[in-house]
């Protein structure tokens, strides 16, 4: 990570797990009554787990702005982590503030709901998971073919919605509580505006189809190259990005997939993914005929931001399979800085683009080592200058191949800083 980007990231945890609650808690504990001052700490656990839920929604509608501030990786690890710490307090809430009637009923249902959804999102929208634990990820692949396609994940991570709603009822049933207007105030406020920023994120990602499939070829065994044309601005896309991609009149893949793209689109209005077959959406992906209108969202992602940051001399890249395809644009949009490139797959089919790094050898300052299985570790430190100061590494593939390298080199006493890996496992 860089200082900037440390930085940044400690201050949106600091505001998500102590900032944000502070209005909440200071109002509600001005007018808490003297009667239930014994369930004061339980009834803060609710009300933290409150707010934390609405921030775990305001995440999922991606803002562009945090994106480029900590990477959407980061925002869904946040979205995810304070999902699950609001269950925990949530629990807490139930067990040391007991209820009766509707209160109780709402209170339970979502609590119920949360608990239920976030298991299901551990397994078939986490990928973390998925990646670390073999016997899940053959369940999920088991499953998704079976009932859980794609499709019906994002419907059933969006009853969260209903969940909020029911903590929402379930605040306004309290007497006590709906008594102390300040606290009050704040719940409708902060309520309006996830709710409106949720549902207006909802309209745009469902707005006019503004781009079209121009043509689909196999580059690689169970690697699909899709081009697409847009009349949609590029001028903020940026080496390394990644879209999120649907085809609203083709069932079961209306709902937006992120693809990072090959090229740098942004003169010929013409993008390239290369979207290998994983789930059901992207093997159903090899079924289209082109034409079909299509629609892409703004790019997100943050290797650009990261060289941009860092102001390297010179990159050493390392990547492994699918893991290229973002890189292939930032060694593209970045042709004055020197670079060393290892790139490694399991098989010779699986190795892509090979005829662009024979392009990219003819510039002076460009090398690059392409091969079927893993680099040994001598091979990838020899690389290494002696004056690490002005290395910057960007590295795109598997978790397990990047916390090896990661590990490595700074055990070298390459600085964390000078590292940069973005997490594709959502």
């Amino acid at each position: 990570m860089f200082k900037k980007h440390d930085y940044t990231l400690g201050v949106l945890w600091a505001a998500a797990f102590f900032i944000l609650p502070l209005p909440f808690i200071q109002t509600l504990e001005a007018g808490l009554p003297a009667a239930y001052q014994s369930e004061k700490l339980a009834i803060m656990a609710g009300t933290i787990a409150y707010v934390w839920l609405l921030l775990a929604i305001y995440l999922s509608t991606r803002p562009h702005w945090l994106d480029r501030l900590i990477g959407l990786p980061k925002v869904y690890m946040i979205h995810g982590i304070m999902s699950i710490g609001a269950i925990f307090l949530a629990w807490l809430h139930m067990e040391g503030a007991p209820s009766a009637g509707l209160i109780k009923q709402t209170g339970n249902a979502a609590f119920y709901l949360f608990l239920a959804l976030a298991l299901y999102s551990l397994v078939f929208m986490a990928g973390w998971l998925t990646k670390r634990v073999p016997f899940l990820a053959k369940i999920k692949r088991l499953l998704e073919e079976k009932v859980f396609r794609h499709e019906v994940s994002i419907w059933l991570h969006r009853l969260n919605l209903l969940a909020v709603l029911l903590v929402f009822v379930h605040i306004q049933l309290i007497p006590y509580i709906r008594a102390i207007t300040p606290f009050m105030a704040w719940i409708w406020a902060a309520t309006v505006f996830v709710f409106a920023s949720y549902f207006l994120s909802l309209a745009k990602s469902r707005g006019k189809n503004n781009a079209e499939l121009l043509s689909r070829r196999l580059v690689a065994d169970n690697v699909l190259e899709l081009t697409l044309k847009t009349d949609q601005d590029l001028a903020d896309f940026e080496p390394g990005d990644y879209i999120f991609l649907s085809f609203p009149d083709e069932a079961g893949l209306e709902e937006p997939h992120p693809f990072s793209f090959v090229n740098l689109p942004r003169d010929e209005k013409q993008i390239t993914l290369a979207i290998r077959g994983d789930g059901d959406f992207t093997r159903q992906l090899q079924e289209l005929a082109p034409p079909v209108r299509a629609r892409i969202s703004p790019s997100f992602g943050r290797y650009q931001e990261a060289v941009a940051e860092q102001k390297p001399d010179q990159l050493l890249i390392i990547a492994g399979g699918i893991g290229v395809v973002p890189l292939l644009s930032v060694i593209d949009g970045n042709p004055d800085l020197p670079a060393q490139v290892f790139y490694n797959a399991h098989t010779r089919d699986s190795l892509i683009y090979e005829e662009k790094f024979l392009h990219w050898s003819s510039r002076g300052n460009f090398k690059s080592r392409c091969q079927v299985g893993r680099f040994k570790d001598e091979e990838v430190l020899g690389a290494l200058p002696q004056n690490l100061s002005g290395l910057q590494v960007l590295i795109g593939g598997p978790q397990a191949m990047a916390d090896h390298w990661i590990g490595l080199l700074k055990g070298e006493g390459l600085p964390a800083g000078q590292i940069y890996y973005e997490e594709f496992d959502w």
